[in-house]
C-alpha cells in the first residue's frame, strides 16, 4: 500500500502500538532526495528494525510517497539548558521534537532535573539525551551560584548579588549541581560519587586558568583539570570544557578534553582588546586534527543594543573554524529556546555558507553527542531517524521549519 506523506494522522494511531513492540513495522520511502553530506541524492530506501537499508525487504509493511521532498538527518543541541531548572522542562522536550531536534547534550543539571525527564527521553517519542550532571569547578567556582541561590530560595540575578556573602556559606547542592575540587585528592575522594550518578560525560570549568585558576568566582586549577581528565578517560567518561580565553583553550588541548562548550569571547561585548579570545592557527591546527567538537555559542554576545565588534570577530572566527576544518558543532545553552536562537543569530554575519552550516546541525553536532552511535548519516546500517522537508534547506536554510513529518528508530511521529 502506497500513502502519501499528507494522511499521516490517522496511521500514527498505528505507531503509537508500534512504539511497544519488539519489532517495528518495515517500510518503503521512495522518490526522497536524501541528505548525503553535500548535497541531496534522489533514491528511495528502507527501514527495517529501525535501521536504513538499500536492500530491498522481503515484505513491505507501508510504501511512502516522498514526492520529491527533501529528507535531512535529525538536528541536535550539543549544549541544551532547556532541561536545567526549568518547571516546563516537559514542553520544552515538545519544541525540541517539533523542530526535529532529536538529539540533546545537558552539560549542567542536577540530579532532579535529570529526574524530572529521564522517563520522557532516549526513547521512540522524545529525544535521545546525554547528561553531564553537576559541573566540576573549585571551591565557590563557576557555576555554584546558579544552583545554590535557587535552592536558598533567591533566583533573581541581583538578589544573588546582594546576598552572595550569605549564599557561599551553603552547600545544599555540592555533589548535585556541582563539585567543588581543589586538589588531586579530592578528585580521588568524590570519583566513586560520580560515577554512581551515572553521568554520560564530564563537564569542568577552565576559566582564565593562568591566572585564575582555583580562585572564587572561577574555575579548576591547570594541575586539578588534568587529574579529572585521567579520571574521566579512565572511567571511559568524555570531557567537555567550558573556557573563557584562548590559553584556556590551548591548556584543554593539551589535557585532552573531548569538547570545548564554548569559545573564549563568547560574551564579549566587542569593547576593548579581544586578542586574549582569539584562537592562533596553531589551535585551530590542532582542534582540526582531534576533531575535537567546538561549540561556538556566539548568540550569546547579543544585547538589545548592537555590538559590532564582537558581530565581526565572530563573524572571522566562524570562517577560520570552518576553513580550518574545526568540528563546529551547535549548542544554544538558553533556558526557553532551542538551538534556532542561535542559528538566527548566525545569519547576522551575512554570507552563512548553507551547505556547511546543514552539516553542523545534521552531522557534527548529533555525532559529537553521541561519537559511538551510528546517527547523522542517511546510510545502510545507521539508525532510521530523519525529517522530511517541503523545501530544499540549501536554497534556504530556513526551510529547516518546514516539516513534513518525522521519523525516529524507525517509527513515524
Amino acid at each position: 500500500m502506497t500513502k502519501s506523506i499528507l494522511p499521516l494522522i490517522g496511521f500514527c494511531l498505528i505507531q503509537v502500538l508500534a512504539i511497544g513492540q519488539k519489532t517495528t513495522p518495515v517500510y518503503e520511502f521512495k522518490n526522497g532526495n536524501w541528505y548525503n553530506g553535500e548535497g541531496f541524492t534522489p533514491g528511495t530506501w528502507y527501514t527495517v528494525d529501525g535501521k536504513f537499508t538499500k536492500k530491498t525487504p522481503a515484505k513491505v509493511d507501508s510504501v511512502f510517497d516522498l514526492a520529491g521532498r527533501w529528507v535531512v538527518p535529525p538536528l541536535a543541541d550539543a549544549y541544551c539548558s532547556t532541561l536545567t531548572g526549568n518547571p516546563s522542562a516537559a514542553n520544552q522536550l515538545g519544541f525540541c521534537t517539533e523542530e526535529g531536534i532529536f538529539y540533546l547534550q545537558v552539560l549542567g543539571n542536577s540530579l532532579e532535573d535529570r529526574k524530572a525527564v529521564e522517563a520522557l527521553v532516549n526513547k521512540p517519542s522524545g529525544p535521545d539525551v546525554a547528561f553531564a550532571n553537576g559541573g566540576v569547578t573549585c571551591s565557590l567556582g563557576y557555576p555554584f551560584l546558579q544552583f545554590e541561590g535557587p535552592a536558598q530560595g533567591i533566583r533573581n540575578p541581583q538578589l544573588m548579588k546582594q546576598q552572595y556573602d550569605k549564599i557561599k556559606l551553603q552547600r545544599s547542592m555540592e555533589g548535585n549541581g556541582y563539585w567543588y575540587m581543589d586538589s588531586k585528592a579530592a578528585v580521588g575522594k568524590a570519583w566513586d560519587k560520580i560515577k554512581a550518578q551515572r553521568p554520560n560525560l564530564i563537564s569542568i570549568y577552565l576559566l582564565d586558568v593562568a591566572n585564575s585558576g582555583g580562585k572564587e568566582g572561577k574555575g579548576l586549577s591547570a594541575d586539578v583539570a588534568k587529574e579529572v581528565v585521567k579520571k574521566a578517560h579512565k572511567s571511559g567518561f568524555p570531557v567537555y570544557a567550558h573556557v573563557e580565553t584562548a590559553a584556556d583553550v590551548a591548556l584543554g588541548l593539551k589535557l585532552g578534553v573531548d569538547g570545548f562548550a564554548n569559545l573564549p569571547g563568547h560574551k564579549w561585548d566587542g569593547s576593548g582588546d579581544g586578542k586574549k579570545y582569539e584562537l592562533s592557527d596553531d589551535d585551530l591546527k590542532k582542534l582540526a586534527k582531534k576533531k575535537t567538537p567546538v561549540i561556538p555559542l556566539f548568540s550569546h554576545a547579543q544585547s538589545m543594543a548592537p555590538r559590532q565588534g564582537s558581530q565581526e570577530a565572530q563573524s572571522k572566527m566562524l570562517k577560520r573554524l570552518l576553513s580550518n576544518g574545526v568540528n563546529v558543532v551547535i549548542g544554544s545553552d538558553d533556558i526557553q529556546r532551542t538551538i534556532r536562537g542561535e542559528l538566527n543569530y548566525w545569519f547576522q554575519f551575512g554570507d552563512l555558507n548553507y551547505s556547511q552550516t546543514l552539516k553542523i546541525l545534521c552531522v557534527n553536532t548529533p555525532q559529537a553527542i553521541f561519537p559511538k552511535r551510528k546517527i547523522g548519516r542517511i546510510a545502510d546500517g545507521y539508525e532510521a531517524s530523519f525529517i522530511v522537508l517541503s523545501d530544499n534547506p540549501l536554497t534556504n536554510l530556513l526551510k529547516l521549519r518546514a516539516i513534513a513529518y518525522k521519523v525516529k528508530d524507525g517509527l513515524i511521529f
